[in-house]
């Protein structure tokens, strides 16, 4: 597990997600299908924020329409940490040569 550390703009504290299962194929693929196979999207929900997905939803307001919220800053920490990795091998490759 990798885990992402970030926070929602007007939400005390701080969320936790698993990278590696938030940029999962089988975690997106349950997404995707989420409309004819809802169950998997809640499962996927459960492994992408390791059993915290009810208490999180909760400090959002309790409702389903708060899942983009939570899912679009998970995604966005995990872009920041893809794109620090990159410059990080980036600059690792150009010490190199």
């Amino acid at each position: 597990m990798t885990e992402l550390t970030f926070t929602i703009p007007g939400i005390e504290g701080e969320f936790t997600a698993d990278y590696d299962e938030l940029t999962s194929y089988k975690t997106n693929k349950q997404f995707a299908k989420s409309e004819t196979e809802p169950a998997g999207m809640f499962d996927a929900f459960e492994r992408v924020f390791a059993g915290h997905d009810e208490e999180y939803m909760e400090r959002l307001g309790g409702s389903v329409e708060f899942t983009g919220v939570l899912m679009q800053a998970a995604f966005e920490a995990a872009k920041a940490k893809n794109s620090q990795d990159s410059s990080s091998s980036s600059k690792g490759t150009a010490q190199k040569s």
